[in-house]
């Protein structure tokens, strides 16, 4: 007996459209969704009720695609910010409409519509618009092309280059064919543009050092990617951040020299992650991601620098709500000098000595 064709038809996109119109409720919605990546406001001489965002998204296996807009807002991915609420994913944005200013970890830029920019959410930025429209093509950084895995965050092409208005109309018409697209076809599309925006995007010059918090900044960055590596050391951040032996030793000597830092940062990235997870990680994988070669000598080093084990820490943390909690005093202690998880940890110890009756009256 024969049979229709039963091969499954090819997955259609679907966009996700943002479902509050302008006012109260689409700025409460806005701030709760873009709170999770950014820090974001709006002007204080503008009235929330008539705030406005608007767009749609559209997911595909490793990328999504964001068309949308709104009235003036600020919005900053500071390092503390990087370090709570890391990702490992980067953008091209195609400014449509309006104008955005914008420093990108000390490049700053204005843009016009017609300008397609590089973001790296692993570095820091700020922005601030009056009004604008644009398209977002979000992927991640480990899987983009060579091109775009330099120091190209900030970096702009222009729509008045050739290449710059091929890759800008390339943008466009993905987002406005991708509802007739299927998912492998839409995902091809994006796989185009980014060997092409991989070509079209300058040689970055190397970056001119600041001072020495930039440098600290960027040893800071490559610590976090690298920590998993127990064999990471001295030579490979002089490797990678270009400077000499003598001059990463006084760069590190405020901090103890560079092994008692990098241990530092091992520990505070550990302690992070106990409290993040609260409960849901064994000690031993959390040792192993952040670089020590055994779970004894993680606990060693965590205690004698915390004065409690991993797991006490881990104990307290599930105690106190985990990642919740921490999340909100985080935001209500912003500007503490040290470092967030750290500064958690000795308020939380110290709430666990108080009396439950001034326990009660704090909250």
């Amino acid at each position: 007996m024969s049979t229709a064709n039963s091969d499954p038809q090819p997955r259609a996109t679907r966009g996700i459209v943002w479902p509050f119109p302008p006012g109260i409720d689409c700025f409460n919605a806005w701030k709760t969704a873009l709170g999770r990546l950014v820090d974001c406001a709006i002007p204080a001489d503008l009235d929330p009720a008539l705030f406005d965002f608007h767009g749609c998204t559209w997911q595909l296996p490793e990328a999504f695609i964001q068309v949308n807009g709104g009235s003036a807002m600020s919005m900053s991915r500071s390092q503390q910010v990087i370090d709570d609420r890391p990702i490992s994913q980067m953008s091209l944005y195609l400014l449509t409409a309006g104008s955005v200013l914008s420093d990108y970890d000390g490049r700053r830029r204005k843009h016009v519509p017609g300008d397609i920019v590089a973001v790296d959410y692993s570095l820091p930025y700020e922005s601030l618009t009056s009004g604008y429209e644009g398209i977002t093509l979000t992927f991640d950084r480990t899987s983009a092309p060579s091109g775009l895995q330099g120091n190209v965050h900030g970096i702009v092409v222009s729509e008045s280059s050739s290449a710059g208005n091929l890759l800008g109309i390339q943008m466009r018409a993905l987002v406005d064919h991708i509802d007739g697209l299927s998912v492998d076809q839409a995902q091809s599309v994006v796989d185009g543009i980014l060997r092409l925006a991989a070509t079209t995007f300058p040689d970055p010059a190397p970056r001119k050092e600041r001072d020495d918090g930039s440098f600290m900044d960027r040893a800071h960055r490559l610590a976090l990617k690298r920590m998993s590596d127990p064999d990471f050391g001295l030579d490979d951040i002089m490797l990678a951040l270009g400077v000499s032996r003598s001059k990463l030793f006084r760069s590190f000597e405020p901090h103890g020299g560079v092994q008692r830092w990098l241990l530092g940062e091992r520990l505070a990235a550990s302690l992070q992650i106990i409290i993040r997870s609260a409960g849901k990680l064994k000690v031993s994988a959390i040792a192993h991601q952040h670089g020590f070669r055994s779970e004894a000598h993680f606990s060693r080093a965590f205690r004698k620098r915390y004065e409690m084990s991993p797991r006490a820490a881990m104990g307290l943390a599930m105690r106190s709500q985990g990642t919740s909690l921490y999340l909100n005093w985080a935001k209500n202690n912003a500007r503490t000098k040290r470092s967030t998880a750290e500064a958690w940890l000795a308020d939380a110890q110290a709430r666990e000595l108080e009396p439950k009756e001034k326990q009660n009256t704090q909250l």
